[in-house]
Formats: structure tokens, C-alpha cells, sequence
């Protein structure tokens, strides 16, 4: 398995608790889905998220998703 392969893997494994989050941060579905789909992009590409223990990713994802859902939130009053 490369290394793309293996870090979309264990992004799935995130993937309820991250939107779980930003949907009861946000509560609209459109929104959540796109903090969501924000912040596992971001912990992607994050170089040292994949050097972490699985607790501390945890938390990491913790700390995105919420940090996503507050920007879309904002901007979402914005407009």
C-alpha cells in the first residue's frame, strides 16, 4: 500500500468523529460536510499529524474540525 493509500485509510477512520463534531458545532449538513471535508484535508497534508500517537491524532482532529466549523460559521454569518 502506498503512502496515499495509507493515510486516506486512516483518515476514514476519523471521519465520523470529524463530522460528528462539526455537525453539532454547525448544525446545517451542507456546512458540516465542507468543515469536514476541510479539516481531513488539511490533517492530510500535515506532515506532523502523521508523526503523532493515535491519541494525539485524535485530538488533532479534534482541534481541526472545530477550528473549520468556526471558520465556516463566520463566514457564513458574513454573507
Amino acid at each position: 500500500m502506498n503512502d496515499y493509500a495509507k493515510r486516506v485509510s486512516a483518515l476514514k477512520s476519523f471521519e465520523v468523529l470529524c463530522y460528528s463534531l462539526c455537525i453539532h458545532l454547525l448544525t446545517e449538513e451542507v456546512l458540516a460536510v465542507h468543515a469536514a471535508q476541510a479539516a481531513l484535508l488539511d490533517l492530510f497534508a500535515d506532515e506532523q499529524f502523521w508523526r503523532l500517537e493515535d491519541d494525539e491524532r485524535t485530538k488533532r482532529v479534534r482541534r481541526r474540525a472545530i477550528a473549520r466549523s468556526m471558520e465556516l460559521l463566520s463566514r457564513s454569518k458574513e454573507s
